[in-house]
């Protein structure tokens, strides 16, 4: 089946399984009703049981742009909401919300919903506005100039629509993410949720992911504190600024608020989710900024792992072994790149490296059957799923 992902008329660049606007895609003057339709060309029909993917990243480019939206799929004439549960504050019932401008915090929205009649010809999704009220809870006005969202482009997944078939997982879990750019770079949580559901598990994803952020940031976002209480989480991965556990590996002194911010999240977490398993994520040393000041990629990986070592313990958490999976590559001499041109970022092969390593830490086990590849050959995908399992499963 050929897929092609339009934004409202407007074709998206496409990477097998995952797609990105080339720009970013403007709306202005949505009020209430209003709606950012999404569709696919079905061949032939999707059967009713069908398993949906639906994941969008919206930003607000002015204050008074829509707060809340349903996600709502086409269902023969009529339009029915993908969201469980529906989450309400008092103001609108919603699918997600987004918040000011003045934050510069997009939204990241991920399901898996599952068509309840046949779909032919073309499979239609749509983010309803569905209340009266901006970002900031004024009242919407089409015709005010800060009345402006864009979905978003450039590394962060702006769109995807994505059938999985009929077989039913055979477990379901609630998974909070929250990161930044080590993160909704090529969309590690739908990457995440793809190749869970190969495997027979659903995952439930809340995600908060803003560029640059440390734990001490996230503790003053919106969406940060929402996400961490919006949910009875099974499992809570919290990814921090690139450099700020070899940091506080360095001198735990001068660093001490990066632990007492950890644990600031974890707290919030805990407050509704009081058993759910939280992993801090070791990540990658990279070669920008003299190995992002630490001289050598070995001594920023030595204190990447001893940093997050110390902060796991401290938020009585788990570890995320994504930078030891790097490393390892690194040290096989594989022609596989994991970064990208500014040699700090990961690639697709890279995104992809840390969703398998974030799934075998949730399943305990090894990869079976099919496994999507997420845009990558089978060859690179089939090293990189290995190399997984050898840093986790070992």
């Amino acid at each position: 089946m050929k897929l092609f992902l339009l934004l409202a008329g407007l074709v998206a660049q496409v990477i097998p399984g995952l797609w990105f606007n080339p720009e970013p895609v403007e709306y202005r003057g949505l009020t209430e009703g209003d709606a950012i339709n999404f569709s696919i060309p079905v061949d032939g029909k999707l059967p009713a049981g069908t398993y949906v993917q639906f994941g969008i990243t919206l930003e607000n480019n002015g204050d008074k742009a829509p707060r809340y939206y349903m996600v709502e799929v086409q269902q023969g004439r009529r339009w029915e909401n993908v969201s469980t549960p529906v989450y309400s504050d008092g103001l609108a019932s919603y699918s997600f919300f987004t918040v000011p401008a003045s934050q510069s915090h997009p939204t990241s929205y991920l399901n898996i919903f599952r068509l309840g009649q046949a779909v032919r010809d073309t499979l239609r999704v749509r983010c309803r506005v569905c209340s009266p009220y901006t970002s900031d809870k004024d009242r919407l006005s089409a015709d005010d100039p800060a009345n402006s969202v864009s979905i978003r482009s450039r590394h962060y997944v702006g769109a995807r629509l994505n059938p999985l078939g009929r077989k039913a997982p055979s477990s379901r879990r609630k998974v909070l993410m929250l990161g930044n750019s080590f993160t909704y770079f090529y969309s590690v949580p739908l990457m995440l949720q793809e190749i869970a559901f190969s495997q027979g598990m659903l995952l439930d994803i809340n995600a908060s992911l803003k560029g640059g952020q440390t734990f001490r940031q996230h503790t003053g976002l919106t969406m940060s504190l929402v996400q961490c209480s919006l949910e009875d989480y099974d499992y809570a991965f919290f990814q921090g600024q690139s450099q700020e556990p070899a940091r506080y590996a360095s001198d735990m002194d001068a660093m001490r608020d990066v632990k007492l911010a950890l644990l600031d999240l974890c707290e919030a977490l805990r407050s509704t989710s009081p058993g759910c398993r939280v992993f801090v994520e070791n990540t990658w040393a990279y070669g920008a900024g003299d190995c992002g000041g630490f001289g050598s990629l070995e001594n920023f990986d030595s204190l990447l792992a001893e940093g997050t070592r110390l902060l796991s313990t401290a938020c009585h958490g788990e570890i995320i072994p994504v930078g030891q999976a790097f490393a390892a590559v690194r040290a096989d001499g594989s022609p596989v790149q994991l970064l990208g041109d500014d040699d700090k970022h990961q690639s697709l092969a890279g995104s992809y490296l840390k969703a398998c390593i974030e799934y075998l830490i949730l399943s305990g086990k090894p990869f079976s059957g099919d496994v999507p590849c997420c845009g990558l050959s089978e060859s690179d995908a089939s090293y990189l799923r290995q190399t997984a399992e050898k840093t986790v499963l070992k």
